[in-house]
């Protein structure tokens, strides 16, 4: 990943400082931003000049995208980006280039797949915390999401591409998450999501069995009440399961996991009330 020099002299010399005055220098502190934009234009530029019909740009781009599916949905279901994304290029700079990729054209279409990869995987994150929390959500963007991504690698991995190693892969800038642990807290979400919709549909049922009762309607309503409390139970069993994955997932899975738990508790409730 292009970034600008870094030189052990200029480090000690802002570390110095930073120790005498007990923050980093103003000067420093309001180049940040330019610093960062130079990066994300020398990735920019670098891409427009990539030849993208060549076999290592494609093999590059097909090693990016899902890898940055994951970081983007992840971003999306905790709050850490928005939907569109507005910069797609500040993604390249907050995730190291593998080594393993050779510089040139594979690099640089890393760098696309990442970008793609994980501008399509907020816009599904961001609908998968909603139907992990919330009774609506939009399939249609989802679906959208995975089609486009689905898209993307089919037209850059055409041929049979090694993957990048799940268990080493960083992708972040502090390098405690990778490839593998982002997968984890992915599925950590959707059992979050699969829960609170289930806990919602105990929700109607229970209610359904109350109705039923005033009504007199007897048998509806044992059979409502029945249905209410089998679905509870497939509640927790989620919310078990999404708790199996969070020390895999590590901390992008935290959210997640309260998620599933708030969705149990959720089914619980409701399956107690409903009447009998």
């Amino acid at each position: 990943m292009m970034a600008a020099p870094r030189g052990d002299g200029a480090r000690s010399k802002v570390a110095s400082m930073t120790h005498r005055t007990g923050q980093a220098p103003s000067a420093i502190r309001r180049l940040s931003p330019v610093i960062i934009a130079l990066g994300a234009f020398a990735w920019s530029a670098g891409a427009a000049l990539a030849d993208r019909d060549s076999p290592a740009f494609h093999r590059g781009a097909c090693q990016g995208a899902y890898p940055g599916w994951l970081r983007g949905v992840v971003d999306g279901y905790n709050g850490s980006a928005t939907s569109p994304v507005e910069n797609k290029t500040l993604i390249l700079l907050s995730i190291p280039t593998p080594e393993v990729l050779r510089p040139g054209d594979e690099r640089l279409g890393w760098g696309d797949g990442l970008e793609v990869g994980h501008k399509l995987g907020v816009a599904y994150g961001v609908e998968l915390g909603k139907a992990a929390r919330t009774p609506k959500s939009s399939t249609e963007t989802m679906d959208q999401s995975a089609t486009a991504l689905g898209n993307y690698i089919q037209f850059h991995c055409g041929a049979l591409i090694a993957p990048l190693d799940w268990d080493t892969t960083v992708m972040d800038d502090r390098g405690t998450t990778t490839i593998a642990s982002l997968n984890e807290a992915q599925l950590t979400m959707s059992l979050a999501a699969s829960a609170n919709q289930i806990a919602i549909s105990t929700e109607d049922l229970a209610r359904c069995a109350r109705e039923a009762e005033a009504k007199g309607d007897w048998p509806a309503a044992f059979k409502c009440r029945a249905e209410a409390k089998a679905s509870a139970r497939i509640v927790v069993s989620f919310a078990d399961m999404a708790r199996s994955h969070e020390a895999a997932g590590r901390a992008e899975a935290a959210v997640a996991v309260r998620d599933a738990q708030d969705a149990a508790e959720k089914a619980r409730k409701a399956a107690d009330d409903t009447g009998g």
